[in-house]
């Protein structure tokens, strides 16, 4: 198995940003679906990735890599924050097309979310295989649930053995610092598995980042 990554979801303040980033997060998220707890400006992420870049270079750790979350966006909403982001992660009705079209011309990678709860499930993501970087397995949310992640459910991990694309896959929902090593050892002999991806497994209310939650995600996940 790769190292594993780690992305931390949902960052609303650079207090966050700089907690992740210097415990090694490999990967941000930031959240500009309106629906969302974790909802940010395009100028307030703007704002904290300038502050993150400066302190990256006076601090002399490594940036991670800056992702969108979005969910049905047009072209305007994404325009306004591709040009400080590495990724554009999708989690609405955006078909294959679209994801490679929105890739190209803003040039950052896909992230292409794909809802789970059973094994049928995962080939969903048999169509995003050309047209995503990487596929993100998170779990479905709740009957009724406004937004599309951050629920804190879990699904069960043995159904991405079906998975035979060669796309890298993250793993997510329900994570937290006490389950993570389990789930990563899930995945151990996944060839395509590169990390996982935490949101409110690490926060002490929707939005609010505990860094010693985000610390501990972290070393679980990598194992140090």
């Amino acid at each position: 198995m790769n190292d594993v990554g780690v992305k931390i979801c949902g960052v609303r303040d650079l207090d966050a940003a700089l907690a992740a980033a210097r415990a090694g997060a490999d990967y941000l998220g930031f959240v500009f679906f309106r629906k969302s707890p974790r909802f940010l400006s395009a100028e307030a992420a703007d704002d904290i990735v300038l502050e993150l870049k400066q302190t990256s270079f006076d601090e002399g750790f490594a940036l991670p890599k800056l992702v969108g979350l979005f969910v049905d966006a047009g072209e305007k909403e994404l325009s306004e924050v591709a040009p400080f982001l590495s990724h554009f992660q999708f989690h609405g009705h955006e078909d294959a097309e679209r994801c490679a079209e929105m890739g190209s011309q803003f040039a950052v990678d896909i992230i292409k979310a794909v809802p789970v709860t059973a094994p049928a499930d995962v080939a969903s993501a048999d169509e995003f295989l050309e047209a995503a970087d990487i596929v993100l397995f998170d779990a479905k949310p709740p009957p009724g649930a406004a937004r599309p992640g951050g629920h804190g459910v879990q699904f069960d991990w043995t159904a991405l053995k079906s998975y035979a694309g060669d796309t890298p896959y993250l793993l997510a929902g329900g994570l937290n610092p006490e389950n993570v090593a389990a789930a990563v050892a899930s995945q151990k002999d996944a060839a395509a598995f590169i990390g996982v991806d935490v949101s409110s497994g690490v926060e002490t209310a929707p939005g609010k980042k505990d860094p010693d939650l985000v610390k501990a995600f972290i070393s679980k996940a990598k194992d140090r």
